[in-house]
């Protein structure tokens, strides 16, 4: 059946703005330079809401008009909520960057934490089928296992990798500094199926690190936008001091391309909010952390 077209309405309105919440933006702004602005939210609403219309027309694709309509009336009586909601996941961001912060402020006792899940990458047409509920649930199993027994906090995000084709699961974390689970969690994250997975590539399914900059690494674990990751490879060789080393693969991510970036956007609403925030002896209790 055909989809209707459905205008897109006149003047999309902006949220009210949060002169508390604003401020502590700008506090962050100042670390974090590209941390984004009301304006800027409401600029990327506004270009979902025509990816989300265009490729639903040309598609049939009705649940991307549902989407596109669900993101345009957001505030029209109250907020959408809805992780694909630019302005409903920043002031998410703001509350969660501010009361992990504040958890975290003795930086010595904690760590920055990347996960990748290199064996449950997924291709284009497994994407929105996927949910990520049995992969949280290994992660808080093994967390459990290794003996972390504070507060493990982050997002779960993906990225479409180019050269494998394939959309990579993986998390930013803030853990505590317990040497032993980490250890025993790096164990469990560098198993055979984890690291064999690409062809002459180097799996590191894991990288800790001090928090050095906490405001600008605790708000990199908030993030609802998901990437494309351009891989280069150099096979020539570079002099570095007196030694010829061989160049390294490096990445870069961009905006990805229209197909992909609204069916992210279908992914994000479908997970939701809460479900892309990890959370491990913590939960939310309205806009507070409570320990457990």
């Amino acid at each position: 059946m055909k989809i209707p077209s459905v205008k897109i309405n006149e003047a999309v309105m902006q949220p009210p703005v949060n002169p508390q919440l604003e401020a502590f933006a700008n506090e962050i702004k100042r670390q974090v330079p590209k941390f984004e602005t009301i304006d800027d939210v409401y600029e990327e609403r506004l270009k979902r809401i025509k990816s989300l219309r265009t490729i639903g027309r040309c598609l049939d694709k009705r649940e991307h008009l549902k989407l596109a309509i669900k993101l345009e009336n957001c505030w029209f009586g109250g907020p959408c909520g809805s992780a694909a909601c630019p302005e409903c996941f920043r002031r998410h961001r703001l509350e969660m960057i501010g009361e992990v912060l504040s958890l975290c402020k003795k930086r010595k006792y904690w760590r920055g934490l990347t996960l990748i899940f290199y064996q449950d990458a997924l291709s284009d047409s497994q994407l929105l089928q996927w949910q990520p509920d049995t992969l949280i649930a290994r992660l808080r199993r093994w967390l459990n296992e290794c003996g972390f027994s504070g507060m493990v906090i982050g997002g779960f995000e993906m990225d479409y990798h180019t050269d494998i084709k394939k959309w990579m699961p993986h998390f930013h974390l803030i853990i505590p500094n317990d040497k032993q689970a980490i250890k025993r969690l790096r164990i469990r994250m560098n198993n055979k199926k984890n690291m064999n997975t690409r062809k002459n590539v180097v799996n590191r399914p894991m990288l800790v690190s001090k928090l050095k900059k906490p405001i600008r690494q605790v708000s990199y674990r908030f993030k609802a936008i998901w990437w494309r990751v351009e891989s280069i490879q150099y096979d020539d060789y570079h002099i570095q001091g007196s030694r010829e080393r061989k160049r390294k693969r490096w990445t870069k991510k961009y905006r990805l391309l229209r197909k992909q970036y609204v069916d992210s956007l279908i992914k994000l609403d479908s997970i939701g909010i809460s479900g892309l925030t990890f959370m491990y002896k913590v939960r939310k209790y309205g806009d507070h952390l409570i320990l457990k």
